[in-house]
């Protein structure tokens, strides 16, 4: 009974090993080709072609990877099938270098390469016709979902198939469960892509707009601004250029063509007179231009030559006149001192000489050492002056701080919150609002200022008392309370 093939074997139930859950499985043989082997239907309801060759997981025991249970129910065989199919040792032997799986992986390669064309063909329906709605979504998801193939099977059935499912069988042909998980993760990448690839068409959409809009706010902001310079020039021109008196008689609309007439040609001649007085300011700024550069030009050579001049032979115009007042005194007095007398001997006079020349060069190098020494006070002068200009730049921020904070004081004082502040901690009667006289004369003692802090409660009593603040009486002193502008007027005479 194990050793029937071929054709013979249609209607018999068999026993096929599955090599992924190593287990046999029972099912009837319904078909035999030459080439793809027993097309076998399960009892739980799969069908797929096996092909009737020895497993190497059970070789050494002499067995094959199906085994046949029964006859062929009706003991005919099927025409064209009657061609023997040589055993698997038989056709290893007789092409060893030829694997029997070839025409499973053939059957493989097809099956692959149509799913990859449909979905190719699926990729390119989807881009024609743009992004698909959560609808057309759900039934392509539910379309490539596989479905079982029979309803009405039982329990144990179904789960033998999810069991089976989730490792692959001896025969090639049969799909594997980790390439439907592999599909289903890239269905969902796929939808994922999708979605955001929506959102970003519509976020570019936005993005386009916004452009157009800011595109056309611009636009009208341009030409607002290109108005506004219209009417800003012809203001100005009119400023410049203020029309006489009686110029509204003249401006009034023409009636006729001789009118218009005239004010074209009023206001041609008008144009060429503002042309020429245009022209001749330009040519006069020109001039005015021009003569700035060469005063400019001046005024580079001589900061050169000034630039070269020794610092020690630099001095100011005050510097010079003084210098120059000096030297009429000193001509002034030797033209008041007597001449020396002609009667020289001649033997004093290369005395003299000698004495004058030695007198001179001592001169001449006190002159040197003195302005030196000008020089140096100089210097110390100009470093003194940054110190103080960077002194003043200090203090001015400073000054400004200190008129700010006397106007905060000066309105603090006016608003009187301290005053109040500290009437209110005298705890005055809620029914005229008054304190005691003793309570309100501490608290004066309390607030004198420092220059005033050696004077006491009865210097502050009797100045009060001169004034007439105070009562003479002692018995209505004693009785005498202190509202609160009276508080502030005797604060006011006292420390003001």
């Amino acid at each position: 009974m194990a050793n029937m093939r071929r054709a013979s074997a249609v209607g018999c139930r068999v026993q096929v090993y599955w090599e992924g859950e190593d287990e046999w499985f029972d099912g009837v043989v319904s078909e035999f080709s030459p080439g793809r082997g027993y097309y076998v239907k399960y009892d739980d309801g799969e069908e797929q072609w096996e092909v009737g060759v020895c497993h190497p997981a059970i070789t050494n025991t002499g067995e094959h990877a199906m085994r046949f249970l029964s006859e062929p129910e009706g003991g005919e065989e099927v025409e064209g099938a009657t061609d023997p199919m040589p055993s698997p040792r038989e056709r290893k032997e007789a092409s060893p270098d030829t694997e029997p799986n070839d025409d499973d992986e053939d059957y493989d390669g097809d099956h692959e390469s149509d799913e990859d064309e449909q979905d190719e063909e699926a990729d390119a329906t989807l881009s024609e016709s743009g992004s698909p709605t959560p609808e057309q979504e759900e039934q392509e998801v539910s379309a490539l979902t596989p479905t079982p193939k029979s309803s009405a099977t039982s329990d144990r059935v179904s789960s033998s198939t999810k069991q089976r499912a989730l490792k692959p069988a001896a025969s090639y042909m049969r799909n594997s469960s980790a390439f439907f998980r592999d599909e289903e993760t890239l269905r969902e990448m796929r939808l994922d892509l999708r979605k955001e690839k929506k959102a970003l068409a519509n976020q570019v959409h936005v993005l386009t707009m916004q452009v157009a809009e800011r595109e056309q706010r611009s636009s009208v902001l341009k030409r607002e601004l290109q108005q506004l310079k219209t009417e800003v020039t012809l203001a100005n021109v009119m400023l410049q250029h203020p029309l006489p008196r009686g110029s509204s008689e003249k401006l009034q609309k023409p009636k006729t063509t001789t009118q218009w007439n005239e004010r074209v040609l009023d206001q041609k001649l008008q144009n060429q007179s503002l042309a020429q007085e245009l022209l001749d300011l330009k040519t006069s700024v020109q001039e005015q231009q021009s003569v700035v550069r060469r005063k400019q030009q001046q005024r580079d050579e001589l900061q050169s030559k000034l630039a070269r001049v020794p610092r020690r032979h630099l001095c100011t115009l005050v510097e010079l006149q003084v210098e120059i007042a000096r030297l009429l005194e000193e001509k002034r007095t030797l033209e008041a001192l007597p001449l020396p007398p002609s009667s020289c001997d001649s033997t004093e006079r290369p005395t003299s000489s000698r004495t004058g020349s030695s007198s001179k060069a001592a001169l001449q190098n006190e002159l040197i050492g003195l302005e030196s020494t000008a020089e140096s006070f100089k210097e110390e002068l100009r470093q003194w002056q940054l110190k103080v200009d960077c002194e003043q730049a200090r203090l001015t921020p400073m000054e400004t701080r200190l008129a700010s904070l006397q106007q905060e004081l000066r309105r603090y004082e006016d608003s009187q919150v301290l005053l109040r502040s500290v009437f209110l901690r005298l705890s005055p009667d809620p029914h005229d609002g008054c304190v005691t006289l003793d309570a309100a004369l501490t608290a004066l003692h309390t607030l004198a200022p420092p220059d005033q802090a050696d004077a006491t409660v009865g210097d502050m009593k009797s100045r009060l008392k001169e004034e007439q603040f105070l009562s003479p009486d002692d018995t209505a002193e004693q009785q005498q309370r202190f509202s609160f502008s009276q508080f502030v007027e005797a604060f006011t005479f006292l420390f003001k």
